[in-house]
Parts: C-alpha cells; structure tokens; sequence
C-alpha cells in the first residue's frame, strides 16, 4: 500500500518527499540546508541583530537593507512576546495556551509592520530560536493550506486570527505524521534539524510544484 504524506491540503508519496529531503540535506550546497540551519546567529533565547540576516539564507531576501531596519525595529516587540512562557516545548504538544501565544508573536504584523517586512521573513528569524515549536512560512506554504482548501481566504482577517489557523493546522499534520517527519529529520546530522523543519521542506516542496 503506497504511504501519503500530507501537508495542508496536498499529498505527496513518502518515498517521493524522502527523496527530495535527501536530496535538500545531502549539504551539497544546493539548497538552504546547512546555510541557515548552521547559520550561528545571536546566542543566547532572544532575537538579536546577527539573527535577522538569517532571512536571506531561506531566499527571503528581497530588499535586504529595508527588511532589516525593519526587522530591528520591532526587536523590543518581538523579545517581549516571545519571552511569554507559553512558547517553549514542541508544536507537536502545544496546548491551546501555546497556539494562542504563538498567533500574538506573529500577530505583532498587526501593530507594527514595517514595509518589506512579511511573516515570511518574521517567521524565518523566529524559526532559528524556538525550531520545535515556531513555524516556518512562505508562499509555498500558504499554497499548501490555502489553495489547498484548509483556510479559506479573507482578506479581512488579521494575521492573528490567520496564525491561530494556520498553526493548528500545522500542529495537526506534525503530530498526525511525527514518526515520517521524525525520520526525515534524522537524515539531517550537521546540524540536526527538528521534525517541524522537515515537515517545512516537504511542504516548500509541494507548494512550489503548484507555482
């Protein structure tokens, strides 16, 4: 019987995504794999300045000069929030309290959203301090759980209320799958990645098929 792996509304065959991972992690310089994994960014939990170059590392480096001036200007922001104790453990065991906690880090947008500065790029430097629990984002992802038909599109809706969905949705395929994911990730040793990174670059994969 041929194995599935979903991710929002789009399948792919295991062997198929075991593949194209092996193939993301094979370090051959093709791919973002090790470049923004091993990036060492800021030490220490909070978001530092090293940490917002991370972005370019994932492709998201489209006006790179404004991005980071306004990245840096929601640094207060960002570090209070992602302080809530909330936002520790695994996606795969968030409760509730956590998917909320994770919707205001992201909801931030709402308050403060510097031009050229998107969740895609916030969630791609919040990903590298908290990479069990904080999503990572894109349009190929949004293609996964939008045109895939999980989230209906409303143009009216803040980036809050989006984020509680999307990440419950997320949530749902982790935890539904963690042995898959698990194992792709275990391909990965130089750095390790975690299951939710390698749920991310199965479902880049789909998203960029459907392009």
């Amino acid at each position: 019987m041929t194995t599935f792996l979903s991710v929002g509304g789009k399948k792919i065959v295991l062997a198929e995504a075991v593949k194209f991972a092996r193939q993301y992690l094979s370090g051959e310089g093709n791919w973002a794999y090790p470049a923004y994994d091993a990036y060492p960014g800021h030490a220490g939990s909070e978001v530092g300045r090293p940490d917002l170059l991370a972005v370019a590392l994932l492709n998201a480096h489209q006006r790179p000069v404004e991005s980071y001036y306004g990245l840096e200007s929601l640094l207060p922001l960002i570090n209070e929030r992602l302080a809530d104790p909330a936002l520790s453990g695994t996606l795969a065991d968030a409760d509730q309290g956590t998917v909320d906690a994770i919707a205001r880090l992201f909801g931030i947008l709402d308050e403060q959203r510097p031009k050229h500065v998107s969740l895609t790029k916030l969630s791609k430097v919040l990903h590298r301090k908290r990479p069990e629990l904080l999503p990572l984002y894109d349009k190929n992802i949004w293609r996964c759980y939008a045109e895939g038909g999980l989230i209906p599109q409303d143009r009216s809706r803040s980036w809050h209320d989006y984020s509680q969905l999307l990440v419950a949705a997320m949530k749902h395929d982790l935890t539904d799958q963690i042995e898959q994911w698990q194992a792709i990730a275990d391909m990965a040793t130089e750095p390790s990645i975690t299951p939710l990174r390698a749920m991310d670059i199965v479902g880049w994969h789909l998203g960029s098929q459907a392009s």
